[in-house]
């Protein structure tokens, strides 16, 4: 049976995502950082619905070093390694260029780069092969700078995608899918998704269906190896 970890699964799209593989027959391993009641309730609804299966919590600071160094060991010895990581966590801060501090820069890059290069990197070491996806952002395209530290740090994490694909074959395949609008924000709307998205070509948000079945495409197709797919209705044709 085939094992996947997900980060950021506690909530929104790894939520999504860690549902979307559980119902698909594989072993999904749960990571989380502070949403600890969210990812014990789906890792116990998962058991319930399918209880020959494992849904092995993960917690794990992201922004951490440390803890992420340590972030494998935590794998159960009894189950087979995991043969496939998406890396969806991320932390989402508003400032520009000249309100970016050192703090905030930190925070970004640890979180949305450092910490995926390491997971990755440690699974290269320890596995024996399979996909690497990361979630990126349709904002890699641009130069806009309302969240200058998180989007530097993600165009950071797509050109990783592109390295690891080629140093990394033939053993390992590396993704990337680079969303547009798919869950309105903290505190946003579903109006708020909507007025957002008609500034792209397609003027509709991307349904987290569709996201899925991105993402869905890229792990299982063997042939494909670093390509990034934006799902993003179009937003990065026009930057």
């Amino acid at each position: 049976m085939q094992a996947i970890v997900i980060t950021g699964a506690a909530k929104r799209v790894g939520k999504a995502l860690a549902e979307f593989f559980a119902d698909r027959d594989w072993e999904v391993g749960l990571h989380y950082n502070r949403s600890v009641k969210e990812a014990e309730d789906l890792a116990r609804r998962l058991q319930q619905r399918f209880p020959h299966r494992h849904f092995p919590l993960l917690a794990c600071d992201l922004s951490d070093p440390e803890a992420v160094a340590r972030f494998w060991d935590q794998w159960p010895g009894e189950l087979p390694f995991p043969e496939v990581l998406v890396n969806s966590a991320s932390v989402f801060e508003p400032a520009s260029l000249a309100e970016t501090d050192q703090d905030l820069w930190r925070r970004q890059f640890q979180v949305n780069f450092e910490a995926p290069f390491v997971l990755m990197q440690e699974l290269h070491k320890r596995g024996s092969g399979g996909s690497m996806l990361n979630i990126l952002d349709t904002r890699i395209t641009n130069a806009q700078s309302s969240h200058a530290a998180y989007s530097l740090s993600k165009k950071a994490l797509a050109e990783l995608t592109r390295m690891a694909a080629l140093e990394w074959a033939p053993a390992w395949r590396v993704n990337g899918v680079a969303p547009g609008p798919v869950l309105p924000p903290p505190g946003k709307d579903a109006a708020y998704l909507q007025k957002v998205a008609e500034a792209a070509p397609l003027q509709r948000p991307v349904a987290l269906d569709e996201l899925l079945d991105a993402v869905w495409f890229l792990v299982t197709n063997r042939a494909v190896t670093g390509q990034i797919v934006f799902c993003d209705s179009g937003a990065h044709l026009i930057g």
